[in-house]
């Protein structure tokens, strides 16, 4: 029973899909007839372009002729061999003959000495440059468009006698200005609108509303060979074709004829046409839904579900019947829905690792880069100041000035290093330290970074534990803070930096996952700002996050300090609403030892001498210049290379022996570590030293390929370059002592 209520259902459905169909067969028929009259209003554009171009050649031989008959007459010869004033007052006589819209005498090199039009819109300057450019191309006929008047002319030469005794006396120039005039005027012989343009702009139409650089964009030029394109201008559509009249200057004819109007007899039909597929479709429509309902309403609520869970609702109601398909369909669906509400929160789960792992590689990569290019400019600056600093006869000023381009560029390598410790997870130079040391330090340069409208205060606990940190991490950490506390309070505030011994208990750790029980240092940063949302909270320490508009903030702040927090071993957690300000704690666990201290003013040893050879092997010229100088001061014999194929070539020129090669790791051509294993080949007994601005190859990835190497990271200082070379020479196979600038691989 229930498949002969379907066999009726789908007959039934059948006849109001074949009353649509006679409905779509009557729409094709009025489709096809409005075609036909496309292709006859595309034969009626040709027939206009033949029609202009005859009449274009028509217009030509009257104006030729005319010209021809005026540079003939004596009374124009005559003025031409008399002055400019002449010429000029003169020419009103030939003007009012010639009748055409412009005028233009000129003496034989192509000056302008009369000039008459009928509006005097062209200046003599202007005739004068366009009739030079006329000359220039060859032209006896041409198109002239100056202060927005387009004019087709003709150039005539004016002899004393005739043209055989070439005694030539000047030009005469005859033009017909193109206006609306002219185009309705061969609208009118064409039967068709007009439109005259220059460049992309309308000069002449019989059209309002044209839009040149829409319209020519969709038109090919050359009559006969491209098939005509619709357009639609104001309410009406066209059908529209193109002739280039002219390709320097730009000029085109653009001849449109209305489809509209051609295809107005097609309204009364599609009337008739639309009432009678009107009809069909209400009349299937009533039946379908009489017949279908039993089936079209458990589908309707179905689609709804899919809809609901599309928008993220889960629990939208299904009345499934049991019984027929639909029934049956509205089960599965219920119990796939159920599994992927189940699977969709570890897919999110999943995407957001992914998110962050595509985002910390993004900056791994940046990091590199920016480490080995920035590290070279580093090495330039830090070494050059280096021998200034020792240059004798340097007086205090001098001496100061460079000793402020010393502490910019160190400040410079620890911010480079900071960000590759960001990038690759790695804490570069751990110490143990005193925070309170630290900020205070910091105190001095963080009144003026986050200015004086903010308050700065500073309340340190006198017998605080020291910490293992790298201290140039610790002093970004604060000045991200600083910076974010700045940003929170436009209208001025107060930041308060605050450090503490506490003691983490079980309870207070458990708010604080993965915070373990145990003594910490606290350092706290806290501001009356705007404060922060739960929402804004939860993406604070992702990188690239930011709140600020476009361009104001890289989003990167608070992710290096959650990330130098972490690789110190510590914890950081932040409280906030919105208007109540915003605090930052950093627990950062307790370190046995003493305190480094170091005294900015101490001098380094004296950097030994030697007289063996290296071979200098650096891409960056700078940097190769620097190392060279300093290997040379202290009595090295350096040979350079730019590159790995350079270097091998020099070292097969040099006949003596090279004890060493310093060499970059990543260059052109050849890198490092090619160089070294084709020069071992030939130099067994040459000792290695690698350069590099990249952290990965501090790291001692090198060790199994070439053992007994040394690595010096850039930048690089004169004396950790020949200490490290020295060393090499030496044998030294234990790191040198009191140097974090050069390491031995093994």
């Amino acid at each position: 029973m229930r498949s002969i209520r379907l066999r009726t259902k789908f007959l039934l459905s059948l006849l109001a899909i074949s009353a649509m169909l006679t409905v779509a067969t009557l729409l094709i028929v009025s489709h096809e007839v409005q075609m036909r009259v496309r292709e006859n209003l595309s034969s009626d554009l040709h027939s206009s372009m033949g029609t202009f171009q005859i009449f274009e050649k028509g217009r030509d031989q009257t104006f030729t002729s005319t010209a021809q008959l005026l540079a003939n007459l004596p009374n124009v010869k005559a003025m031409m061999v008399t002055d400019a004033r002449t010429i000029q007052d003169a020419s009103e006589s030939p003007y009012s003959q010639s009748g055409a819209d412009l005028l233009v005498l000129a003496d034989r090199t192509g000056k302008v000495e009369g000039l008459r039009n009928a509006d005097e819109s062209l200046s003599a300057q202007s005739a004068q440059d366009l009739l030079l450019g006329s000359i220039g191309r060859g032209e006896n006929r041409d198109w002239w468009f100056a202060s927005g008047h387009l004019y087709q002319i003709w150039i005539q030469k004016i002899y004393a006698g005739s043209q055989a005794s070439n005694t030539f006396l000047g030009l005469m120039v005859l033009g017909d200005r193109v206006d609306d005039r002219s185009a309705k005027d061969f609208s009118a012989i064409a039967s068709s609108e007009v439109a005259f343009f220059h460049g992309s702009n309308p000069v002449a139409s019989t059209l309002n509303g044209l839009d040149g650089t829409t319209l020519l964009a969709g038109l090919r030029f050359g009559a006969g060979k491209d098939s005509p394109v619709e357009f639609q201008i104001g309410n009406e559509r066209y059908i529209a074709s193109a002739l280039s009249l002219s390709s320097d200057p730009p000029v085109t004819l653009v001849v449109f004829k209305s489809l509209d109007k051609a295809t107005s007899f097609l309204t009364e039909l599609n009337r008739v046409l639309l009432a009678v597929g009107l009809f069909s479709v209400l009349v299937g429509a009533v039946l379908v839904f009489l017949i279908s309902d039993t089936f079209t309403r458990p589908l309707s609520n179905l689609v709804s579900g899919v809809r609901a869970l599309e928008a993220g609702d889960f629990a939208y109601p299904l009345n499934a019947k049991p019984g027929d398909e639909v029934g049956e369909v509205t089960s599965a669906f219920d119990r796939m829905r159920a599994s992927l509400q189940k699977t969709q929160a570890e897919q999110k789960d999943l995407e957001g690792r992914l998110r962050q792992a595509h985002k910390m590689e993004a900056v791994g990569r940046l990091a590199g880069g920016v480490a080995h290019d920035f590290n070279n400019l580093l090495t330039i600056i830090g070494g050059n100041s280096d021998l200034l600093l020792d240059r004798a006869g340097a007086d205090d000023f001098h001496r100061r000035c460079v000793e402020q381009i010393q502490r910019a560029s160190r400040r410079a390598v620890a911010m480079t290093r900071q960000l590759l410790a960001f990038s690759r997870m790695q804490v570069l130079q751990p110490q143990i330290l005193d925070l309170n040391s630290i900020v205070v330090d910091m105190g001095k340069m963080l009144p003026r970074l986050i200015g004086e409208h903010i308050e700065y205060v500073f309340v340190p606990d006198p017998k605080l534990s020291a910490v293992k940190a790298d201290p140039g991490q610790i002093e970004q950490v604060l000045m991200n803070l600083a910076v974010n506390a700045r940003d929170a309070m436009p209208d001025g505030g107060l930041l308060t930096v605050s450090t503490s011994n506490v003691f983490i208990t079980e309870a207070e750790a458990a708010k604080r996952p993965p915070m373990s029980p145990g003594d910490y240092v606290r350092l706290t940063v806290t501001d009356t700002g705007h404060g922060m949302d739960e929402k804004t909270k939860a993406h604070i320490f992702e990188p690239f996050f930011t709140t600020k508009e476009v361009g104001k903030g890289t989003g990167l702040g608070l992710a290096t300090v959650y990330g130098v927090v972490k690789q110190s071993g510590g914890f950081i957690w932040v409280e906030s609403s919105l208007g109540q300000g915003a605090t930052f704690e950093i627990y950062l666990p307790l370190a046995a030892g003493p305190v480094l201290k170091v005294d900015p003013d101490s001098k380094p040893a004296a950097t030994p001498v030697g007289h063996e050879t290296i071979l200098m092997v650096e891409d960056e010229p700078g940097v190769r210049e620097l190392a060279c100088r300093f290997l040379r001061v202290k009595g090295y014999i350096v040979l350079e290379a730019k590159d790995g194929v350079d270097a091998l070539e020099v070292a097969a020129a040099h006949k003596a022996t090279v004890h060493a090669v310093v060499t970059d790791m990543v260059m052109p051509r050849m890198g490092g570590a090619d160089l070294i294993r084709a020069l071992k080949k030939v130099r067994p007994e040459i000792l290695v030293i690698f350069m590099t601005g990249y952290s990965e190859y501090l790291k001692g990835d090198l060790c199994d390929v070439f053992p007994e190497s040394l690595i010096i990271q850039k930048p690089f200082s004169p004396a950790s370059l020949v200490g490290i070379v020295r060393e090499a020479m030496a044998g030294k196979s234990s790191e040198r002592e009191g140097s974090s600038e050069g390491t031995r691989v093994s």
